[in-house]
């Protein structure tokens, strides 16, 4: 990241729209210099000004997709998105092109010795993943996708007399009033009841699509592709299934646990689907700093944590790289978006003043934070950042480390928080589970109908999630939750990543306890690394258990059941 004094304010970076002939311009003149040069310092600098090229290229799309998600109502920015979106197929496809040639080049072996095979794992794996030949399926693809974000950013919730968009509803669904949570689900039920129509066509599309560009590729499901976009380096789906096992095992009895706790604690009869968010009697603990505090509170944690004063986080929002609050017209959610070419991470989330906003702070912050410690890891920006798994240990090992510090967030409720984050970091295993199983079930068999979708959905939520009772909400009841996880339609199997890396996560937790000075060791090591190896080579080389080891997930069930005097 640029020192402090000299970096950019975030609202001074202007946009303009990336040229496609440019680049394309610059893929055909280092395609000619890899095929003809013989020595590799020539084939070098080839590729880092295709390199600079590239960065530049992903920065505005970067760039557009943030202004966008600032004011979704900004039609200007909208129509850069769709751009971008097409844009995006050509540009992979092109990206191919000099990763083909570079393959084959005559200075292969040098290239290699020098900089790492890293980048030639990903040069092979994008060459097997995009052509020419789907280019528009590609960009139907993106549309789609774009289609659906735009919808849920667009949300207009009536309750209570107010009209509010998707995260402005939550602190509702968590209510410690009962009837409030009951009317606040009816509402949300409501909407998606709706829409269902339109998320069963989109989704419907996005199968067929995704299915068609994987049979072009000679593969023979999108489940294949899937795992080969993913990057998927060094374990298989046979790996996943076992852990999805393991997880049904260890974990899924917890929850069973922790649910029964739930519902002796409210003295229900039962326990519907509108109270799970409720953890505790008296209510979820909440911030008791306001969120217009949060930046400079964020700051201040991880300063202490990190030992240095200003923290990274300060840095940025000192200039306008956080963007932390909900409201209207801003898209929902949270993430972390790198703009290559400024070296500058831009953390995005809407805090609602739930306990939730805590977690997204540092797990974005996390992502942020690793993204600075590697930026110079590799002239390469495609090894900058890690596989997607690893990236989000970054992210959620930050929710743990932050532990001793959430006084500063929660006062005397900070504990009561701690609690709360570990019993939601347990629930969410099976969950990611389900999603993940629910992915394989439904690109495995592309031509089930939206109905029957639904049916596998249901029928996951019995082996996952056995606990869950739904009365007359018939959105939910009919199997249509799955239509609510954005990351279902727009990253298909993703979020399986996000269990891996919680049980990682919870190994560096156990480690802090004993000892946080070695735990953080670990954990900047691990960030320092940024693409340069496989997930499992990380892990190996940090001290770090591999999430399929069965043991390692008994263990860490065992631990956190201490934690929270199960």
């Amino acid at each position: 990241m640029t020192e402090s004094k000299m970096m950019p304010d975030f609202g001074k970076i202007v946009y303009q729209r990336p040229s496609i002939e440019k680049f394309k311009e610059c893929v055909q003149s280092t395609r000619l210099k890899l095929m003809s040069a013989r020595d590799p310092e020539v084939a070098a600098a080839a590729l880092f000004e295709y390199e600079k090229e590239l960065a530049s290229f992903d920065t505005m799309v970067a760039l557009a997709n943030i202004l966008h998600d600032l004011d979704t109502s900004d039609q200007y920015y909208a129509d850069e998105v769709a751009f971008c979106d097409e844009a995006g197929a050509t540009v992979s496809d092109l990206c191919s092109a000099v990763y083909s040639v570079l393959l084959s080049s005559p200075c292969a072996e040098e290239l290699k010795e020098k900089y790492g095979d890293m980048i030639f794992r990903k040069a092979q794996n994008l060459k097997e993943t995009v052509s020419s030949e789907v280019i528009d399926d590609l960009v139907e693809e993106s549309n789609l996708e774009t289609e659906y974000v735009q919808i849920q950013s667009e949300a207009e919730i009536k309750f209570d007399g107010k009209t509010l968009n998707l995260s402005m509803l939550s602190p509702y669904l968590e209510s410690l009033d009962r009837n409030t949570r009951i009317r606040a689900h009816k509402a949300l039920d409501d909407y998606y009841m709706s829409k269902k129509e339109t998320f069963d066509e989109i989704f419907d599309k996005m199968v067929k699509v995704r299915t068609k560009i994987a049979l072009k590729l000679g593969y023979k499901s999108f489940t294949e592709l899937g795992y080969k976009r993913m990057e998927r380096y060094d374990y298989t789906r046979e790996d996943i299934d076992s852990f999805r096992e393991s997880i049904l095992k260890y974990i899924v009895p917890i929850t069973k646990k922790i649910r029964e706790l739930q519902k002796e604690r409210f003295g229900y009869e039962q326990l519907m689907f509108y109270d799970l968010p409720c953890i505790f009697k008296h209510g979820n603990p909440v911030p008791s700093v306001s969120m217009n505090d949060y930046r400079k509170v964020s700051g201040d944690v991880f300063a202490e944590v990190l030992g240095a004063k200003p923290s990274f986080f300060d840095v940025l929002s000192d200039h306008g790289f956080t963007d932390l609050i909900s409201r209207k017209a801003k898209s929902t959610g949270g993430y972390c978006m790198y703009l290559e070419e400024y070296a500058i991470p831009f953390i995005f989330m809407n805090a609602n003043g739930t306990a939730d906003d805590v977690a997204t702070i540092v797990h974005e912050g996390g992502h942020a934070y690793a993204a600075i410690k590697s930026a110079e890891v590799s002239p390469f920006v495609e090894c900058l950042s890690p596989t997607l798994e690893t990236c989000e240990i970054h992210s959620t090992s930050m929710e743990f480390l932050t532990y001793p510090y959430m006084e500063r967030f929660y006062g005397e409720n900070a504990q009561a928080y701690r609690e709360l984050h570990m019993t939601q970091a347990l629930l969410f295993l099976p969950y990611g589970c389900m999603v993940d199983e629910f992915q394989h079930i439904i690109y495995d068999d592309p031509d089930l109908t939206p109905e029957q979708r639904h049916e596998v959905w249901k029928s996951l939520e019995e082996k996952y999630q056995p606990f869950i009772r739904y009365d007359d909400h018939p959105f939910h009841s009919m199997g249509g939750a799955w239509m609510k996880k954005d990351h279902i339609f727009t990253t298909p199997f993703y979020y399986i990543d996000y269990c891996l890396a919680h049980i990682c996560s919870l190994e560096l937790w156990d480690e802090s306890l004993i000892d946080y000075k070695s735990a953080l060791i670990k954990y900047n090591q691990l960030c320092e690394c940024g693409g340069t190896e496989t997930f499992l080579k990380i892990l190996e080389g940090v001290g770090l258990a591999s999430p399929f080891d069965v043991d390692t997930i008994k263990r860490l069930a065992f631990r956190t059941c201490d934690f929270l005097e199960l």
